[in-house]
C-alpha cells in the first residue's frame, strides 16, 4: 500500500499562446478516514473535509475562525456547505470534484512539485480532477487518466484522483482573468452525481 499521504496538482494550458496559464496548486491529502482537499492558496482558510461517512462538507477551518479577523462573523456556521458521502457502486465512489473552466486559468507561477492536469485552450470543455475512493482490494477501472494515488485511510480503503473533461457551452473570453473564485455544485441542488466545486474566473475592471 502507498504510505504517501498528499497529492498535490494544477489545472495548466501546457502548449500554445497560452501556455503557462493555470489554477494554481490544489492539494488532496488524508489523515485517519478523512480526505481532504484544498487550494493551497487558500490552506488554512478553506477546505473540503469527507470525514468518514458521517460529515462531508465544506468548511472554514476552525484555525482560521480562531484568527483576529475570520472570514465569517463571530458564531456563524463554519460549514455552510453539507453534503452526504455518495453512494457506493462495485467497491467504488465518486467522492468529490474539482473542475476548472478555461476561463478559470490565470497568470500564476507554475510549482514543480504538482501534478500538472493539461487543459486544453478551448473554451467549450470543463477539465476536472476527481476525487475517487475505493474499498480494500479494489482498484480503479484500467483507462482511467490516474493523476495521482492510492492515499491510505485507516480502514484500507484508498483515495485516488483521476481526470477527466466534459464538453459544455461557452464563448470565448478575450482577456485573462484576474483572479478565481470556487463554486459549490450538490447533489441536493444541482444536477451533479457528486459534491464538488467549479473554479471560475473574476474579472476586476
Amino acid at each position: 500500500m502507498s504510505k504517501k499521504r498528499k497529492i498535490r496538482f494544477a489545472f495548466t494550458i501546457q502548449h500554445g499562446d497560452n501556455s503557462g496559464l493555470t489554477s494554481g496548486s490544489q492539494r488532496v491529502w488524508t489523515s485517519r478516514e478523512d480526505t481532504y482537499l484544498t487550494s493551497v492558496s487558500l490552506s488554512g482558510t478553506w477546505k473540503v473535509s469527507l470525514h468518514g461517512e458521517v460529515a462531508w462538507r465544506i468548511a472554514v477551518t476552525s484555525e482560521h475562525m480562531r484568527s483576529e479577523n475570520p472570514v465569517l462573523p463571530p458564531g456563524e456556521d463554519r460549514a455552510p456547505w453539507k453534503f452526504s458521502p455518495t453512494e457506493w457502486v462495485n467497491g467504488r465512489r465518486l467522492a468529490f470534484v474539482l473542475a476548472a473552466s478555461r476561463g478559470a486559468l490565470i497568470n500564476r507561477p507554475l510549482e514543480t512539485a504538482d501534478a500538472h492536469i493539461a487543459v486544453e485552450d478551448r473554451w467549450d470543455q470543463i477539465t476536472m480532477a476527481q476525487i475517487w475512493m475505493t474499498e480494500p482490494g479494489v482498484d480503479l477501472p484500467k483507462g482511467v487518466r490516474l493523476i495521482g494515488g492510492p492515499l491510505p485511510l485507516a480502514s484500507g480503503r484508498r483515495v485516488w484522483v483521476t481526470a477527466d473533461t466534459q464538453d459544455v457551452p461557452g464563448k470565448q473570453e478575450w482577456t485573462v482573468a484576474s483572479g478565481i473564485m470556487a463554486e459549490p455544485l450538490l447533489p441536493q441542488t444541482h444536477d451533479v452525481s457528486a459534491p464538488g466545486l467549479l473554479l471560475r474566473g473574476v474579472h476586476v475592471e
